[in-house]
């Protein structure tokens, strides 16, 4: 197992000196923790027995269009500590596109990324798909006859739906993978909880495009298993509307277990402490989708 986990960061190390001499300026390549980095040649040099943390980076790229302007594309790309065994976490975004427009680019990227073999390394030949196809995205939504005022106000409508999602896994234990969706939550403006442990448990809510991208980017992580039960959505008329339906202030990790803080992996979850949460919070009608069970079971039966 060791020398597997070795050879997955010196792979990654390898690529990342490939991707350095490909983009060598720092607006075109930037490593988003370079302490993780350095830890990643420590191990690989046998100077620390403790595996780095995940390597997460930004590649920033342009690509000129024929009726003029350019494209100016960000590839946000997280390592998992088993890649290339496993795909990387891929997100792309360019503020010369409509939202519609990145939608789609994301969802044909993760589509291309399931394509590819794993134990190779990848992002050579993902840089070179966006060469190849990135700009086509300009030309391929209903936006592209319409007037800029109309695009906006279909953008604009768009963005006012409001989603909560939950989703289930066979377990939540890795810390990598509790500060990842933590952090993504953050990012995305989500609030809810992850419930790690026996199962493992999160409910994400906010807006529909954030929710999406929130599972896009976290079932990609290596898994046991992991499904999205259910999701809820409903069509409000701005942004204060989104605030009035969500049943949390905020996103954060919950615990009912002290073993379950401090990485044990004993913690079988305890359903009526959950269900009790989430009667607090008014969204006791989410027990069921979780378990396949009725919420207003009792607590002796749970």
């Amino acid at each position: 197992l060791q020398t597997s986990q070795m050879e997955h960061i010196q792979l990654q190390l390898h690529e990342i000196e490939l991707l350095q001499c490909m983009y060598p300026s720092k607006d075109e390549f930037k490593i988003q923790d370079v302490t993780v980095l350095a830890d990643m040649y420590q191990y690989v040099n046998g100077e620390i027995d403790t595996p780095p943390g995940n390597l997460a980076f930004t590649v920033q790229f342009v690509l000129e269009r024929e009726c003029g302007g350019n494209l100016v594309f960000h590839v946000d790309a997280f390592f998992p500590l088993d890649y290339p065994k496993c795909h990387p976490v891929l997100s792309v975004k360019c503020g010369q596109l409509l939202r519609d427009q990145n939608k789609e680019l994301n969802r044909d990227l993760r589509e291309y990324v399931c394509t590819l073999e794993n134990g190779e390394i990848c992002m050579i030949n993902v840089l070179q798909w966006f060469q190849d196809y990135g700009l086509k995205y300009t030309q391929k939504t209903e936006y592209t006859n319409m007037d800029e005022t109309t695009a906006k106000e279909k953008i604009n409508a768009a963005k006012y739906i409001f989603s909560r999602y939950l989703i289930h896994s066979h377990h939540i234990y890795g810390k990598d993978k509790r500060r990842n969706i933590l952090e993504w939550a953050g990012e995305l403006s989500l609030s809810g909880f992850c419930l790690p442990g026996k199962p493992g448990s999160i409910c994400v809510e906010g807006q529909r495009a954030d929710c999406e991208e929130f599972w896009s980017r976290t079932r990609l992580l290596n898994w046991r298993k992991i499904t999205l039960r259910h999701q809820e959505e409903f069509q409000v008329e701005g942004e204060a509307e989104i605030e009035k339906l969500r049943c949390f202030s905020k996103f954060e990790e919950i615990n009912f277990d002290p073993h379950t803080c401090h990485g044990g992996r004993e913690n079988i979850m305890n359903k009526g402490t959950f269900y009790q949460f989430l009667v607090a919070h008014t969204c006791q009608h989410i027990f069921s989708y979780f378990f396949n069970i009725e919420g207003q079971i009792s607590k002796q039966q749970i």
